[in-house]
């Protein structure tokens, strides 16, 4: 979970898109991004990883496939 900033080239069950994304967040270059189509299991990776540097809100969640709850969320920096 303490992770270098510069360390998150790969969190294993996290798609690269969204750790590029969420970095871009941490490091100040983008204020929020959203996250689309993450599954429970991504969404909890996320809270587990960042949640000491980052907001989530999640913005909609649905079934598809009657298999994997998916997540759209809006990442923004904590406001300190």
């Amino acid at each position: 979970m303490n992770r270098n900033l510069n360390e998150y080239e790969d969190i294993q069950g996290l798609k690269k898109e969204y750790i590029d994304k969420i970095s871009a967040v941490v490091n100040g270059c983008t204020s929020k991004v959203t996250l689309l189509a993450l599954t429970k299991a991504e969404f909890n990776i996320i809270q587990d990883e960042f949640i000491h540097l980052v907001d989530i809100e999640v913005t909609c969640e649905h079934i598809f496939c009657n298999k994997h709850l998916i997540v759209t969320a809006v990442v923004s920096r904590k406001q300190i």
